[in-house]
């Protein structure tokens, strides 16, 4: 059966609204909208993208190559997620090469096998580089209660916890996440039940809406 399409996201110029309509039209009423030109002077829009479009991916081997970063493979499942192993920026860019000169995908998880479609995930890039100012907040998600707490106190005070859990519970949540054709990632929700904004930088990306009348038919069975 497929998934019946009802209704349409607005999509609305971020520079011709305030914050005070935003709110109001959006905000308040749980309405999700699509924002456009609010990232015309971000350098990720510059530094990680061609003219053409095409992702830039050797500046990341070049600028972020040693960066250790988990990777999901798309065709494998594990437990109610996909399989993830760790790699480092470059290796994974290296993959996304070889397997767009190879084309096609496999499911399953081996070693060297160039046809995986791998999606990196939860790359604390901001809190990795921070001279690197890849994008600026835009005003209507300025008031980011989470990370703002998370840049003046630390969840744990023991650096060797930190290390232990490779700072992802002590860091913050803004992230970046890369993937070929095809990769994808399940349905979840957000950090701690939280609300969050996404930026398309380069590429297309496929969401799906659900109203909130709907949310009973999306929870967890064991929730």
């Amino acid at each position: 059966m497929g998934i019946e399409i009802g209704g349409s996201i607005e999509k609305v110029n971020g520079k011709e609204i305030s914050y005070y309509e935003f709110v109001e039209r959006y905000l308040a009423k749980n309405q999700p909208v699509v924002l456009t030109g609010l990232m015309d002077d971000w350098k990720a829009c510059k530094d990680w993208v061609f003219d053409s479009g095409k992702p830039n991916l050797k500046f990341f081997s070049t600028h972020f190559g040693n960066s250790k970063v988990q990777v999901a493979d798309c065709g494998t499942r594990e437990f109610t997620d996909q399989k993830r192993v760790e790699i480092t920026v470059s290796e994974f860019i290296d993959h996304w090469i070889d397997a767009k000169e190879c084309g096609g995908a496999s499911n399953s998880f081996q070693e060297g096998n160039d046809k995986l479609v791998l999606y990196l995930k939860d790359w604390h890039f901001v809190t990795e580089y921070p001279e690197y100012v890849a994008y600026r907040t835009p005003l209507f998600f300025c008031d980011d209660w989470l990370n703002l707490y998370l840049d003046h106190y630390r969840m744990h005070n023991d650096s060797d916890t930190c290390q232990e859990n490779d700072g992802i519970s002590c860091s913050d949540y803004r992230f970046v996440y890369m993937g070929a054709k095809g990769s994808w990632t399940p349905l979840h929700a957000d950090v701690f039940r939280s609300y969050s904004w996404s930026a398309n930088v380069c590429g297309k990306k496929k969401w799906l809406f659900l109203p909130p009348s709907q949310c009973h038919l999306v929870f967890d069975r064991y929730a």
